[in-house]
Order: structure tokens, then C-alpha cells, then sequence
């Protein structure tokens, strides 16, 4: 399926949209944490591990995976002073944590876990303790996502109950962020203006992060919303791409239809062409009215949430309603 799930020490350095968002959220966590007992559940190859060991008083790694541990011993334990553990989350989380670290931090994690049910009954716990949490996750049901690695998939509500389950974690929404850069030759800083309209729609961020027992972290660090930029071309390279992609299928559409309709039978390979062309019309008006669908639910959904805040008698009749829709 071509899903790439551990993210390796070079990946991770590459100048690539996913490395951007998977390191944006490790130096977000690694901001909250600073001089904190850290550990880095579900840590994968240990890069993240790393960058919050450049704040964190020490970082212990935890992964399933005997082999990835020792590739991050081999190779970020050389480098720091991280400690690499080759365990099972639930497990570890009931080992009496407690007394040994003061934060949690699991990024795209959760949704691997066989035991989901156990580990947040336990990270529930420590969070009761006055534990430390820092948790990301896919909003993957709402893209309609196919990964073979989930076990489990995430949307707006499911995380929002999360939150609850937690004790009241905040709820923060990241978005791949489209936008305009004027730039100079050499780095400078940037300029920026935030144009969300109603929170930018978090029923469809691309990830969740969730943060338990920060608040004074985050309402003296950080400000409504953060962004890290990578500025590499990531879309007009990968227009550029498609569109020679488009351009090859095109010729070897040609060459087919001179093959099986004759190279003098140009009216019949131009009434092939038609023809795809109005298949990819149609799918492309379909895709529009699922978009539009969709944007009509989120409003729906908007407004049922407006209702129950302002009259809590109705809450019952319009989830009904919602649901029957």
C-alpha cells in the first residue's frame, strides 16, 4: 500500500512534507517539556527521542520492536544519552512509571495498539497523578484512511471523548497549512497571519494532539496557533509530476489504441479519447458533489454542537435527528 510507518534517521532528514509534520510535533512536545523526566512511548526509530532530549532532563524510548530499539542504541543512543527500551506500552505504563518520570509523550501511537482500551485506562491514571501527557493522532476516519498498521481509527468525536477520558486534556488541531510565502535569498523571519475561520475546522485536521496537565505550559509558551514551515516546493513538485504523469498516460493511451484500432483508424482512437475524457469529467463532478456533501455535514455538525451549548433539553432530539441524517 506504499504506507510508511516508521519513519527512519534519514527520512526523517529529508525535505519532505511528512518529515516537516512529524518533526513539528516532536519540537512542539519537546517546547512543553522542558526539564521534565520524559518518556517517548512508541518512539520508533528514536529521532523524536532526540529532539526532546534537547529540553528534557533525560528521555527514556519505549518500542514494541526489539529490532528498531537496537537500530536507535546503534545509532541516536551513540549520539545522546537516551535510554532505548524494547517493551510493550501497556505493559510499561503499569510498571510504576510514576516515580521515575514526570511527562508522557506519544505521538502516532495509539492508533497501533492492540490493548487501546488498557493503555488509556492507565495513561488515565497517571494523568490523575498529575502525570505529564503529550499525545498525537490521525484523524484518520475522516479521510477515509486504508492503513494495514491502524488497529484503530480516530475522528473529531472519538478524540474529543478522549480528551474527556483523560480528564479534561486540551485539544489542539494540526493542519497541513495551505498558504502564500515572498521570500529572499537568505532565511529571515517570518511575517505571518492566521486566516482560520470557526478554529479551521477541526473535524478535519490532519492530526490531533492531545496535552494533559500543561495548561500553564501552553498559555505561557506558546501562542493560539503555531506553525514550523518547510518551505520546499512539496506542491508544485508534485504537480509538476502528475502532470508528466498525465502527459506519459496519455501517449501510452495512444500507442494502445493504434495498436488494437489501426494506425490508419484515427476517428476510432479520437472517440477514445472522448470517451476517457468524459469518464474523468464525470469522476471529477462526483468528487465535487462529495466534497460539498461533506461540507454540508460539518456545518450540520457545527450547528448541532451550537444548539446542545445553548439548550441542553434539546441535546437528546437533535442527536436523533443528526443520526438519522
Amino acid at each position: 500500500m506504499g504506507v510508511v510507518e516508521r519513519l527512519s534517521l534519514e527520512a526523517i532528514s529529508a525535505d519532505t512534507l511528512i518529515a516537516c509534520e512529524h518533526v513539528h510535533r516532536y519540537r512542539f512536545a519537546a517546547a512543553l517539556c522542558g526539564g521534565l523526566r520524559v518518556v517517548d512511548l512508541a518512539c520508533g526509530s528514536g529521532y523524536g527521542s532526540a529532539i526532546l532530549r534537547e529540553t528534557a532532563a533525560s528521555v527514556v524510548g519505549v518500542d514494541n520492536d526489539a529490532a528498531t530499539i537496537d537500530m536507535a542504541r546503534a545509532t541516536v543512543g551513540r549520539e545522546t544519552d537516551v535510554e532505548f527500551v524494547a517493551a510493550d506500552a501497556v505493559e510499561y505504563l503499569a510498571g510504576g512509571i510514576g516515580e521515575d518520570h514526570d511527562a508522557i509523550v506519544c505521538l502516532e501511537g495509539l492508533e497501533h495498539l492492540a490493548d487501546l482500551d488498557g493503555a488509556l485506562t492507565a495513561l488515565a491514571e497517571l494523568a490523575g497523578a498529575g502525570m505529564k501527557l503529550v499525545l498525537s493522532v490521525p484523524n484518520s476516519r475522516a479521510f477515509s484512511e486504508e492503513n494495514e498498521f491502524h488497529l484503530t481509527d480516530f475522528s473529531y468525536d472519538e478524540v474529543t471523548a478522549l480528551a474527556a477520558r483523560l480528564g479534561g486534556a486540551v485539544v489542539l488541531h494540526q493542519f497541513l497549512a495551505e498558504g502564500s510565502l515572498i521570500q529572499g535569498a537568505r532565511p529571515q523571519a517570518l511575517d505571518t497571519e492566521s486566516l482560520l475561520a470557526e478554529r479551521g475546522e477541526p473535524e478535519y485536521a490532519n492530526h490531533f494532539v492531545l496535552c494533559a496537565n500543561l495548561e500553564d505550559r501552553l498559555e505561557s509558551s506558546f501562542p493560539p496557533a503555531r506553525m514550523q514551515l518547510a518551505t520546499a516546493p512539496f506542491y508544485n513538485r508534485y504537480i509538476i509530476g502528475l502532470d508528466r504523469g498525465n502527459r506519459e498516460l496519455w501517449r501510452e493511451n495512444a500507442r494502445l489504441a493504434r495498436e488494437r484500432l489501426g494506425k490508419s483508424d484515427s476517428a476510432a482512437a479520437t472517440a477514445l479519447f472522448r470517451l476517457q475524457r468524459e469518464l474523468r469529467t464525470r469522476a471529477e463532478r462526483a468528487e465535487e458533489r462529495n466534497l460539498a456533501l461533506e461540507a454540508e455535514v460539518v456545518e450540520l455538525r457545527r450547528r448541532v454542537r451550537l444548539l446542545e451549548a445553548t439548550n441542553s433539553e434539546s441535546t437528546p432530539r437533535f442527536r436523533a435527528l443528526f443520526r438519522r441524517r
